[in-house]
């Protein structure tokens, strides 16, 4: 990202350090081999969107950064990068920011092995908080729910908008407003901020992964450091493929080159001549909005105002 994209996390640069060092000291292992994979996982440590948006939102709530907080925002990243890793296991996925995907330089079964070690790892932190921790189980399973539709539903051209919608309120959002409402417990917020905060990190995830499934159509490897057009070449039928599925033009056409395999840069240059875009830009607009609003319970402060930039981001981001 470039640095006027990520001015948002200026306020919590140090507190992200200190998050990075946990994450090292919570994932050391006496098994030098395990050590070596997850080393390598956690050398690619990504935006930290999920430990920043529980710092921002705890400072946001009036509570200063604590240490159990940053153990919690340590637990989030690190439960994220674990599903990363099987994640591209199951999509094959050649590459991961910027880099060979884990399974392929090590082999599946040690990657599984290590984004098992690193979810167990992340568990430890939150053993003085038993809330959180059931919190986090609860969205494990919404996870898998949604895994096992996308499953259901690959090269499903007749998938509905609701159950695509389905699977990233799962996949994505489900672990962003546990962050968001984990910000809010560990400020020991009223009941009522946490279940905003919460809704917040759902209309936040909903827009961010809808960008993400846009990204992967339309961005560079180059840029994003993933293995572009991986959703087309997998099966799974993403929110501007739906879209462009309906155009009056081009609709059958792009469903019919799917159908018969046809070269990807065909399927995309075809869905990029409809609407398709500019549609998925417009939802994630009004997601973006939505979150926004629910921001407007907090006091005004440079944390909530960092959290408008971020989420404000959704809207124009290339990575």
């Amino acid at each position: 990202m470039a640095e006027s994209a990520n001015a948002w996390q200026n306020i919590i640069s140090e507190d992200l350090r200190k998050v990075s060092g946990i994450m090292r000291e919570a994932t050391r292992d006496s098994n030098s081999e395990i050590q070596e994979v997850l080393d390598y996982a956690l050398d690619s440590p990504g935006k930290l969107i999920r430990p920043s948006i529980i710092i921002l939102v705890c400072n946001a709530c009036g509570r200063k950064t604590y240490d159990n907080m940053l153990k919690y925002a340590a637990a989030a990243e690190l439960v994220h990068m674990a599903t990363l890793i099987h994640d591209d296991i199951n999509d094959e996925s050649e590459s991961r920011r910027g880099k060979q995907a884990t399974y392929r330089k090590y082999g599946v079964k040690k990657a599984l092995t290590t984004g098992d070690t690193m979810l167990v790892k992340a568990m430890t932190l939150f053993d003085s908080n038993l809330a959180l921790l059931q919190s986090i189980i609860d969205m494990g399973s919404s996870l898998a729910d949604s895994e096992f539709l996308q499953y259901n539903h690959k090269f499903d051209l007749d998938i509905r908008e609701e159950e695509y919608y389905q699977v990233i309120s799962g996949k994505t959002a489900a672990l962003l407003s546990e962050c968001a409402r984990t910000g809010a417990i560990a400020a020991e917020a009223p009941q009522d901020v946490m279940d905003e905060m919460a809704r917040f990190g759902q209309l936040y995830g909903m827009a961010f992964q809808i960008a993400d499934d846009l990204i992967d159509l339309t961005g560079s490897e180059n840029i994003t450091g993933k293995t572009s057009m991986r959703d087309l070449s997998e099966g799974v039928i993403t929110l501007p493929t739906i879209f462009a599925l309906r155009d009056p033009k081009v609709g059958k056409e792009i469903h019919a080159k799917m159908k018969r395999g046809a070269p990807l840069n065909e399927i995309r240059d075809l869905i990029m001549q409809t609407d398709a875009i500019s549609e998925c830009k417009t939802v994630i607009r009004d997601y973006v909005d939505e979150a926004i609003e629910c921001l407007n319970i907090l006091p005004e402060s440079e944390f909530r105002a960092s959290l408008v930039e971020l989420t404000r981001l959704n809207s124009t981001r290339l990575s």
